[in-house]
């Protein structure tokens, strides 16, 4: 029953969409391909200035000067440019100090922790902590008392939230170098950084199977009810797989040969989890591949990573079809598909156009991949196959079918379009298929023509930086060569001054009461008025025609996936949120030039 459900909503969606793109299709897509989709270089310099020398015959100096200034200024400013705002830095910098000294205590990357409503004087304590010092040491602050002392539970990682993390990590230590902060603080941020990659690394070898990754794990040892997870085999004593259908994540025990006897992974990596991983990937590359701070064979252990990852991906599967995401059991995971023939797990090839969603993520995360791993066979795949011969980019620059659905919109599907987007034009070499990209996220992705409800308007800071940024031209190797939008980037940062303070726990928030839903009028905690559309958004919540400014929207651990519409939710408070959305929305912004 629940499969013809699927099936059902699936081809409705489909024809649906279909639809939409016959009379949305504006651009010219320069491809057979055309239609609508649903739900690094050989060159060893990786660096950002694009200023290709002096120019002594210029008579105009200083405007040349000007130029480069305003090039090399990233899209959030630093201490040293206009428009700093140093209110904004303290903000992040509280982030950072929760994040690293309490979420990622346990396993060095993201994870939500829980501290229960009545362990008052440790909710306190954190708090004071946070807001009552500037250090990174809670022990010396606590009189000897360490996170784990303080802390019931920490929850699995999980590769998005993990893998925006190490970006974030990345970006942040390559700033503070930069910019010149104290060395103390670059040092800190190193060691941050080097921890979260020897992370990283856990969760490709724990699975045991070259090419495969984790979606998450969780360590057995630390404060949390890992001890009470049920753990599966992942195969029965005639080799068969487990469970015997696939779904859309299994626990198992360290598979690596005896290496992480204290963790247990959880399988079936999905393509949203995925991307993340391949932005953490790419991301800490593009800052330490010649830095001499770290060593040879972190960096070829990740290069050797990232290979396997790509290759696996090449692989044609048991459906005659590559771009599958595979597992350490040998199916593909439940939402492993890439493919530009698949709509949300089911192979259409006859249909006459192509999934211009995973066309952009599958482009996105093969060039971050190939970014590190600089692999010729992964080279040739991607921009002889991939490109060249079936032309993702041109799918890509038709349609993104299945992100924009109005008010059913799966914003977790919107967040996967903008990660691919990021990725795809900032690590793709060939400039036809980056312009292609380019398209897509501008006409196709940020303010779709004669849509409504478009990312333009909600202020979600990480799509709003990754369209400045994009369509400006900035890349792994270049500056910005375009004007940027100034408007987006202000979108940006008022959103990331209204986060929440922290320490950032998941309180409920009620914009709108009872009386107000009867009404479908509402003024939200902050008096900002609401028009309701009653329970028709995903999943049957409750949504508004405006989107929520982010000071009273309820909270999220990972905004740019959570629906903007939204007006009440949250929980009973217990949980402390990483803030990983906003550490990534902002440090990017701090270091895309």
């Amino acid at each position: 029953m629940k499969f013809t459900k699927h099936i059902s909503f699936s081809i409705i969606c489909i024809l649906f969409l279909l639809s939409l793109w016959a009379c949305g299709n504006t651009g010219d897509n320069g491809s057979e391909n055309a239609g609508d989709d649903d739900t690094a270089s050989d060159d060893d310099s990786f660096s950002d200035d694009d200023s290709g020398g002096d120019n002594p015959g210029d008579d105009d100096d200083d405007s040349a000067a000007d130029d480069d200034a305003a090039a090399s200024t990233p899209l959030i400013a630093g201490p040293n440019d206009p428009d700093y705002d140093p209110i904004l830095e303290s903000l992040a910098r509280k982030y950072d100090r929760q994040f690293h000294v309490f979420n990622a205590y346990g396993m060095d990357l993201n994870s939500d922790v829980v501290v229960p409503l009545d362990q008052t004087e440790h909710r306190d304590l954190i708090a004071r902590f946070l807001n009552e010092s500037d250090s990174w040491d809670f022990e010396s602050f606590s009189s000897g008392l360490t996170p784990f002392d303080v802390i019931t539970e920490y929850q699995a990682v999980a590769g998005l939230y993990a893998g925006v993390g190490i970006a974030a990590d990345a970006f942040r230590y390559a700033v503070l170098k930069e910019q010149g902060y104290p060395d103390d603080e670059i040092a800190l941020a190193q060691q941050h950084l080097e921890k979260a990659l020897e992370a990283l690394h856990i969760a490709v070898a724990i699975t045991g199977t070259p090419g495969v990754i984790a979606r998450g794990y969780l360590r057995t040892d630390i404060p949390g009810n890992a001890s009470q997870i049920e753990l599966t085999p992942l195969f029965d004593d005639h080799g068969n797989p487990l469970p015997t259908e696939k779904n859309n994540g299994t626990w198992r025990a360290d598979n690596s040969g005896g290496q992480y006897p204290n963790y247990i992974w959880i399988d079936s990596c999905s393509r949203d989890q995925y991307i993340g991983w391949a932005a953490g990937f790419a991301g800490a590359w593009e800052i330490i591949h010649d830095d001499p701070a770290f060593s040879d064979d972190l960096k070829n252990r990740l290069r050797e990573d990232t290979r396997q990852l790509g290759l696996a991906l090449s692989v044609v599967r048991a459906s005659g079809f590559d771009l599958e995401i595979p597992d350490a059991d040998g199916r593909t995971t439940y939402h492993g598909y890439l493919n530009e023939n698949n709509y949300d797990r089911i192979y259409l090839p006859w249909l006459p156009i192509k999934d211009g969603m995973y066309s952009m993520m599958a482009l996105g995360i093969l060039a971050a991949l190939n970014f590190v791993a600089d692999d010729p066979d992964l080279h040739s795949y991607i921009y002889d196959t991939l490109i060249a011969k079936r032309k993702l980019d041109l799918i890509a620059k038709s349609n993104q079918m299945g992100v924009d659905l109005g008010v059913i919109s799966n914003y977790s599907s919107y967040n996967m379009a903008f990660m691919g987007a990021l990725l795809g034009i900032r690590y793709i070499e060939d400039d036809d298929a980056r312009e292609a990209l380019k398209f897509a996220l501008d006409k196709k992705l940020y303010d779709k023509p004669f849509r409504t409800r478009q990312p333009v308007e909600i202020a979600q800071s990480l799509f709003d930086f990754v369209y400045a940024a994009g369509m400006a031209g900035s890349t792994v190797n270049t500056h910005m060569t375009q004007e940027r939008d100034y408007a987006a980037i202000e979108r940006g940062l008022q959103t990331l001054n209204e986060f929440a303070v922290p320490p950032y726990w998941e309180f409920q928030v009620i914009n709108c009461d009872e009386q107000e839903i009867e009404t479908l009028k509402c003024y939200g905690l902050d008096g900002t008025e609401l028009d309701l559309l009653g329970y028709v958004g995903r999943g049957d919540k409750l949504v508004s025609k405006q989107p929520v400014p982010m000071r009273i929207r309820p909270p999220s651990n990972y905004h740019w996936r959570s629906n903007p519409y939204e007006v009440n939710g949250g929980s009973d408070g217990s949980r402390l949120l990483p803030g990983v959305d906003f550490r990534f929305a902002y440090w990017y912004g701090r270091w895309a030039k």
